[in-house]
């Protein structure tokens, strides 16, 4: 009897700690360069949540696995990839990859290696531990207060930034001291916030990966986490719109095109039931009730209509580009000195010329070139490309000549230890891992987005909220890989798990309830 009532307290203890543990990897989330890690790894991208995840993977996931626990259908894919990204490192040794800067071919590779399996284990373990309804609606209340955190404190700093000129009190430099990395101008860095991001950019990919699809899915839904309201506005309604805000005072650029590409989709699915509302409603009509057929009326209509939404979307579209000039310089080239027509027909046809001469004008050259350097690496080995951590090596043959002029690239290429990259997550995945590893995991992300998009049938209000904000992470992740290129980046790897969870979740409802729709 003592030796079960042990039993229950120890089985009790270690359920208590894998919550703990569960609730502090997704408040630490939004901390994307842990100093401790960093000091360790020698990475900027070292996500303060990957010290509870690894936690979780040695004390849960391991033994989970081990007791034959299931793993979601849609990890297939990215088994796969895995398995070609291992080929294709061993491959690696045959090529003629030239030396560069003192670095060993599996030094880059194992350096490369470690991020993918830090981006898999976040995926593993947030597509199995919210193995039910009840750990998903926990891990939806504890993203929320971690999203809430986060949009606290950037509005701190934002007040900082534009009120006090960067006099930033002790207090904050001290805690920004302990929690993250950031770049070495920080306080002097363009009127951009940051929050507890290495730079401006991250904290636009965080939002608009992650917080910015679950408070838009909240409030598409019309469900939140907490009962709390005011003036009828649910807590995820009003991080929404903070949320936006503190988005656009960090002046992404890749981020606009992201943030864009998610507003399109989400319009689409409410115009779509718009246009055929308004069709009925016209073809209804008193005033059409005398013509012979209806159909040639309801095909004008929805035409009509269309090409009114489509000129509401690029007069939309204009607006945000004239708001971001107002507070970005290099967006503000874009309205002063756009592109003629020539050189937006060189952009369609990917002129590369034209594309580098743009990209100068509008101050994106070197992100322009590391791009094609990558592009170039990829056309040499287009298969399994060279190897995952090995387009590097290349730099120095394959960057554009008009590269050379630019300091940055420059610096990268002969002052600065590290190996250059491609700052593209396509370009990279071209480069290192060929036509077959892009596709697979291509592959792997449409597996993704089917599954949210059956999870949607769901009649769980939470199983619908983290299939829909899935799916918006995915249009987001489009744009982002232009502008993200490490595995290590957990965020996207999140949005995936959540999206296998709630699949999981919903599956097993089907089977256990086939009548459910």
């Amino acid at each position: 009897m003592i030796e079960q009532t042990n039993q229950a307290k120890l089985t009790h203890l270690y359920q208590q700690t894998l919550n703990v543990l569960w609730a502090v990897a997704l408040i630490c989330l939004p901390f994307t360069s842990f100093p401790l890690l960093v000091n360790l790894t020698g990475a900027v991208v070292a996500p303060l949540a990957a010290i509870p995840i690894g936690l979780l993977i040695i004390l849960w996931f391991i033994p989970y696995v081990l007791k034959r626990g299931s793993l979601p259908r849609e990890i297939t894919p990215l088994l796969i990839f895995i398995l070609i990204v291992l080929l294709g490192c061993a491959l690696a040794y045959f090529l003629e990859i030239p030396g560069f800067k003192g670095r060993s071919i599996i030094d880059q590779e194992l350096r490369a290696l470690v991020t993918l399996v830090i981006g898999l284990a976040f995926f593993l373990v947030f597509s199995t531990w919210p193995r039910d309804e009840a750990h998903l609606i926990a891990t939806y209340r504890w993203l929320n207060i971690s999203g809430l955190i986060i949009v606290t404190w950037t509005f701190i700093e934002a007040y900082y930034i534009f009120f006090q000129d960067y006099q930033y009190p002790n207090w904050m430099l001290t805690i920004q001291e302990w929690l993250v990395v950031q770049t070495p101008n920080f306080m002097f860095r363009g009127r951009r916030v940051m929050g507890f991001t290495y730079e401006a950019s991250w904290f636009a990919h965080q939002m608009i990966i992650l917080y910015i699809p679950l408070w838009l899915a909240s409030t598409y839904q019309r469900t939140s986490a907490f009962k709390f309201r005011f003036l009828r506005l649910s807590v995820e309604n009003i991080l929404l719109c903070l949320g936006v805000a503190l988005f656009f005072l960090a002046s992404p650029r890749i981020g606009l095109i992201s943030f864009l590409l998610v507003i399109v989709f989400i319009f689409i699915k409410l115009n779509l039931s718009l246009i055929r509302r308004l069709v009925a409603f016209i073809s209804h009509s008193r005033l059409f009730k005398n013509l012979p057929s209806r159909a040639p009326l309801r095909v004008s209509a929805t035409i009509l209509i269309t090409l009114l939404l489509l000129v509401g979307y690029v007069l939309l579209l204009i607006g945000v580009i004239f708001f971001a000039s107002r507070y970005d310089y290099r967006m503000e080239l874009l309205v002063t000195d756009p592109p003629t027509w020539l050189e937006i027909k060189g952009f369609l046809t990917l002129d590369e010329t034209v594309l580098l001469s743009l990209a100068h004008r509008l101050v994106f050259l070197e992100r322009m070139v590391y791009w094609f350097t990558g592009w170039h690496i990829f056309n040499d080995y287009p298969w399994l490309g060279v190897g995952l951590g090995n387009a590097g090596f290349f730099a120095i043959k394959q960057t554009p000549a008009i590269g050379w002029a630019s300091y940055e690239v420059r610096s990268i290429l002969f002052y600065w230890p590290q190996l250059p990259n491609t700052k593209n997550f396509w370009v990279r995945l071209l480069a290192e891992t060929g036509l077959v590893g892009f596709s697979v995991f291509f592959a792997w992300l449409v597996t993704l987005f089917n599954s949210a998009r059956l999870t949607l049938k769901s009649n769980k209000s939470r199983l619908v909220i983290f299939a829909f904000m899935g799916q918006l992470s995915l249009i987001a992740l489009l744009g982002e890989g232009f502008s993200i290129d490490s595995f290590a980046m957990p965020y996207y790897w999140v949005a995936a798990g959540l999206i296998a969870s709630a699949g999981y979740v919903y599956r097993k409802q089907l089977r256990s309830s086939p009548q459910l729709p």
